[in-house]
């Protein structure tokens, strides 16, 4: 996650900071490695055009298990995008989550071109390629490139809203990527998705909690029958009875906070500081497991699942001082990033491999 004025306290303010350094170089990475040149224009909301000075050749080439070609990803998700907006299954603040603000009053009316989601076609092709293997931002909402305020991430065919929690647990300011703060049922309930169907060669738009739909892609892609998730962490906030005490800084409204996660062990080792818990959970597990909401009746799902820039973020929520949380429960392994150890840290498990 990146930083927010949301920091509370040290349990994950380290992380937030080492995932910081990590984005910044993923965005740097991202304009470099680019296979036809991409430039900025002059409109602060940094859409991208290819430049007319330089080589526009490209040497990418589309996966023949991709599930579409660019074109036909940006026709079928303009179309789903304006029956969306026909069937009211989106309302005007749902398309804020992927789309720039200008164009969010043309897509609620059920109006987008295709031509708003155009970008660089060479790096679609590879975001497509690399999409069938993890999450991939395709569409960013940027400030000259400077700052992400979400947009749309490809993964497995299907098209989410990359940093919805992230976004919306504050909310964003500024009116080119305005979003309010939503509490903890919005979030479940309100995350928009368009979910590919391979026969038919189609978008459908939904609006809800994606979490069954990127845990069964992740669950395929790890080739078991269970689900395997990393979290990088201190010593301290490594035992479960220091990590649930109090809310940390990762709320769900007011009563519950959430303790993140990845399937990615590469990604769970850089926000290490210096730990990292591996934690194994069946998917009989995953499934109907409620938390109440306040003091309240209400209920809401005990697992958040998105995605967060170029991973899958799984949250698995909880109130301070509870005595479980399916994470914690099913811990397996533990490991100590060696270069990261400061004193004797280090004794507390293996190094990482």
């Amino acid at each position: 996650m990146i930083a927010f004025s949301f920091f509370m306290n040290l349990q994950t303010g380290w992380e937030m900071f080492v995932k910081v350094g990590l984005w910044f170089i993923s965005v740097v990475a991202f304009f470099m490695v680019g296979c036809k040149s991409r430039d900025f224009n002059s409109d602060i909301r940094g859409k991208i055009e290819p430049s007319a000075t330089r080589s526009q050749s490209c040497h990418e080439t589309l996966s023949p298990k991709a599930p579409y070609t660019p074109e036909v990803l940006l026709q079928q998700l303009t179309l789903a995008m304006n029956q969306a907006a026909s069937s009211r299954t989106f309302e005007s603040e749902n398309f804020r989550d992927l789309l720039f603000s200008s164009e969010v009053e043309g897509a609620s009316k059920g109006a987008l071109k295709s031509d708003s989601l155009q970008g660089d076609t060479c790096s679609l092709v590879r975001d497509i390629n690399a999409s069938m293997t993890k999450p991939t931002h395709f569409y960013w909402l940027t400030g000259n490139g400077r700052t992400s305020f979400g947009g749309m991430a490809l993964y497995k065919g299907d098209v989410f809203a990359e940093g919805f929690y992230r976004n919306r647990s504050s909310g964003v300011q500024g009116a080119l990527f305005s979003r309010k703060a939503y509490g903890p049922e919005e979030l479940f309930l309100k995350q928009p998705w368009f979910e590919w169907n391979s026969q038919s060669k189609k978008f459908i738009a939904k609006l809800g909690n994606p979490s069954e739909r990127i845990l069964s892609h992740v669950v395929r892609e790890q080739g078991g029958t269970s689900l395997m998730l990393h979290r990088g962490t201190t010593v301290k906030f490594a035992e479960k009875t220091s990590a649930l005490a109090t809310l940390n800084s990762f709320p769900f409204g007011a009563s519950l906070g959430g303790i993140f996660s990845t399937p990615s062990f590469e990604d769970a080792k850089g926000w290490a500081s210096p730990v990292v818990l591996s934690s194994r959970l069946e998917l009989n597990q995953l499934s109907g497991s409620t938390l109440p909401v306040q003091s309240g009746n209400e209920k809401i799902p005990a697992l958040y699942a998105g995605i967060e820039f170029n991973y899958v973020e799984v949250a698995f929520l909880y109130a301070p001082r509870d005595k479980n949380n399916l994470f914690f429960d099913n811990v397996v392994a533990k490991c100590v990033v060696s270069d990261k150890a400061q004193g004797n840290e280090s004794s507390f498990a293996p190094p990482c491999k």
